[in-house]
């Protein structure tokens, strides 16, 4: 989750629930440049690909920026179902979605696969 050795001692300083939600809500936002996954419209919320809904979780590698129409057209649905749908669907957009999920994931297993032998 860090991208540099200083992250951690910023951290530190914001110790509130609140500015570490928003700290966490803006790297993934970053990472997409502020657009919606899906169409590539402005974001302006984070959308559960795994919906809470269907045991989905809050967790980075389960979040992606997306615009009100998508977020909210896309609800508790598969989204893979519901992204091919769509008509800016593409393989593209869809694999870079996955790929997300994936990396992200086994970044952690690799972080605590790491840390737990050393």
């Amino acid at each position: 989750m860090f991208r540099t050795e200083h992250e951690p001692l910023a951290l530190l300083v914001e110790l509130t629930p609140r500015l570490a939600k928003k700290r966490f809500r803006e790297e993934i936002y970053k990472d997409w440049e502020y657009k919606c996954a899906y169409c590539g419209k402005d974001a302006t919320s984070l959308d559960h690909i795994i919906p809470k809904y269907r045991s989905g979780c809050s967790s980075r590698h389960n979040l992606i920026p997306a615009c009100t129409k998508c977020n909210s057209d896309k609800a508790s649905e598969k989204m893979e179902t519901w992204f091919e749908k769509q008509s800016f669907f593409s393989v593209e957009k869809l694999d870079l979605i996955l790929y997300w999920m994936e990396s992200n994931t086994l970044e952690f297993i690799d972080t605590y696969i790491n840390n737990a032998i050393a």
